[in-house]
């Protein structure tokens, strides 16, 4: 590795779903907390499953990474600011936040009932609002930072179903534009990474039907699922210091998905 954030602190939610022997892999926080660590970044790795997060971590630090764990409901802002209080109080600062944490929804609009609605905006929306809220406040303490909302090629494309998903994650890409704008004049960056189809927990069941897979690889212009990995990557470049003048905007990752 090339070390591209020495000595920068990380706090990655929904980073701590998975194990590196996990079926579907590490997903993306997973993933980013991997690579962030493997580029000498301080990792605070976040999630609502605490075995899993807690042995995720210490797998991290077999590998001799720097690797914490907290536990973090993105939805509740007590949390975050406990969690950011904490950050402050044993680190001194936080250069990099991704807002990773987030859930699903299939249903079409008439089949969207008020719990879809409410669970995929808390979590995928609200999460990041509170987030990049609390993350900027310590940020602009130090004059610098760098949020990334994961958001989703159905945050700027619709579909005929998962109508909640669709309007949560397209809510994350205008809310990180408005952010970009306000946060500018402290020198924190807001971007969001908008991946395609790729290899998460989320889209696993949907290998129990080699038909559908077919259909959906059939629409990627590069003819295949994108690694989980390959996502993370991504976000890595916009944590680090080579995207510094790039704030306000969005990293699709979609294998040209969208670009149909």
């Amino acid at each position: 590795m090339t070390n591209r954030l020495e000595g920068k602190v990380a706090l990655i939610t929904g980073s701590g779903g998975a194990l590196f022997d996990s079926e579907s892999g590490l997903g993306f926080g997973g993933s980013s907390a991997f690579r962030f660590c493997q580029e000498e970044a301080t990792v605070i790795v976040s999630d609502i499953n605490d075995d899993i997060g807690r042995q995720f971590t210490e797998e991290l630090k077999e590998k001799g990474l720097n690797a914490h764990y907290q536990h973090l409901d993105v939805s509740k802002e007590s949390e975050w600011k406990k969690i950011i209080n904490w950050i402050e109080k044993d680190f001194g600062r936080l250069d990099i936040l991704v807002n990773n944490a987030g859930v699903t929804s299939s249903p079409d609009i008439f089949n969207t009932n008020e719990s879809d609605w409410n669970k995929a905006n808390n979590i995928n929306s609200k999460g990041c609002f509170l987030g990049t809220k609390h993350a900027g406040i310590l940020m602009k303490k130090n004059n610098s930072g760098s949020i990334i909302n994961i958001s989703s090629a159905y945050g700027i494309v619709a579909s005929k179903a998962s109508f909640a998903y669709h309007a949560s994650k397209g809510s994350v890409i205008a809310m990180s534009k408005a952010a970009a704008i306000q946060l500018a004049p402290h020198k924190v960056r807001v971007n969001t990474v908008c991946p395609g189809w790729s290899d998460t927990h989320f889209t696993m069941p949907l290998f129990d039907n080699p038909e559908r897979v077919k259909t959906i690889i059939n629409t990627v212009p590069l003819g295949d699922w994108i690694p989980s990995d390959q996502i993370a990557w991504g976000v890595v470049y916009l944590a680090s210091d080579e995207s510094e003048w790039v704030t306000g905007t969005e990293l699709v990752i979609d294998a040209g998905w969208t670009a149909q």
